[in-house]
């Protein structure tokens, strides 16, 4: 008897996954069969709310099913997040990711969500730096300037970026490990508090991306003095890189990307990043892309999904360097 159970119990296992398989393979075939929703973790009207309609306007045509992006803003992103850790792994919920995705491990101790584990990243959508300005005033000519006085004075020159655990931020933390002092840290709330405080004077510098700062570059009330980047910038083709100007070893860029919760069958994830690799090497998004100040760059779903992990682990390592200590 105990050997007819074994079989049955086998036989039912069997046919559980067979019939799993069947169920999968047949969402995966019918997929999409209704709108698609496309969060993002900002505020509407920045470039992680741009980025994301750009895309979704472009994906609808060819999935033929409304692609409807969202802001869900908050905790830098992590409300987003957690929604999409959440949601039924049936691809009808994606995320658009940056930077500050993979920054949170590092701020938080109790973060709802795992930020590598917990979901299907599908491609890498674009890389842009930051760039290092002062107002047109600064004593601060070249970026060597700022290095001498911030090493003979450490903690005594303050440094402006889009809030605490921004990929501004972590930039401002690395390049103080990268040459051996201490900012003051000044978070605002976005690049345009950061903006508004260096044209007021109320702090040295900014760490800001190129789209923040141009307009006041170009209407010559700021002067950039380094790129955070491997590569020098078009529109601001005479601004060094940190690595050429002071710290050979320094780079960090920035980053979106597109996720989706963990479990969604693999051929969901294969769909959603044709659809997507094949949208962001389109000639108006590609430049699109460009305008919003970065290099459009796609990838595998491996490629991302280690991209995601080293990024967490750099991050968790500058944070334990820099002193900053998690909530």
């Amino acid at each position: 008897m105990d050997n007819v159970v074994r079989v049955a119990v086998a036989l039912s296992l069997t046919l559980g996954l067979a019939l799993g398989a069947q169920v999968i393979g047949a969402a995966a075939d019918d997929y999409p069969s209704r709108p698609i929703r496309f969060l993002q973790g900002f505020a509407p009207g920045g470039n992680a709310d741009v980025i994301s309609r750009v895309l979704a306007d472009e994906i609808s045509k060819s999935m033929n099913q409304p692609v409807i992006a969202e802001s869900r803003a908050g905790a830098g992103g992590n409300l987003a997040a957690e929604q999409t850790a959440r949601a039924t792994p049936d691809g009808y919920t994606i995320l658009l990711i940056t930077t500050a995705h993979v920054i949170s491990p590092a701020l938080y101790k109790s973060l709802r969500f795992d930020a590598a584990k917990d979901f299907e990243f599908i491609t890498n959508v674009t890389d842009f730096p930051f760039f290092i300005v002062v107002n047109v005033e600064s004593r601060f000519k070249t970026v060597q300037d700022l290095v001498e006085a911030a090493r003979a004075n450490p903690g005594t020159i303050t440094v402006g970026t889009a809030g605490v655990g921004s990929g501004q931020h972590m930039c401002t933390e690395l390049f103080a490990l990268s040459i051996g002092t201490k900012f003051v840290h000044v978070p605002y709330r976005g690049d345009s508090g950061a903006v508004t405080g260096l044209l007021g004077g109320s702090v040295d510098f900014i760490v800001a991306p190129g789209t923040a700062i141009l307009g006041n570059i170009e209407g010559g009330r700021f002067r950039a003095l380094a790129i955070s980047g491997t590569q020098r910038w078009a529109p601001l083709k005479d601004v060094p890189t940190v690595a050429e100007a002071v710290a050979p070893s320094f780079e960090m860029m920035a980053w979106a990307g597109v996720a989706t919760t963990r479990g969604v069958p693999r051929p969901i994830v294969e769909r959603l990043n044709r659809e997507l690799r094949r949208a962001i090497a389109l000639p108006h998004i590609e430049q699109r892309l460009r305008d919003l100040g970065g290099i459009p760059s796609s990838s595998t779903p491996e490629e991302m999904t280690a991209k995601v992990a080293s990024n967490v682990k750099r991050w968790i390592e500058v944070g334990e360097k820099a002193g900053i200590q998690r909530q």
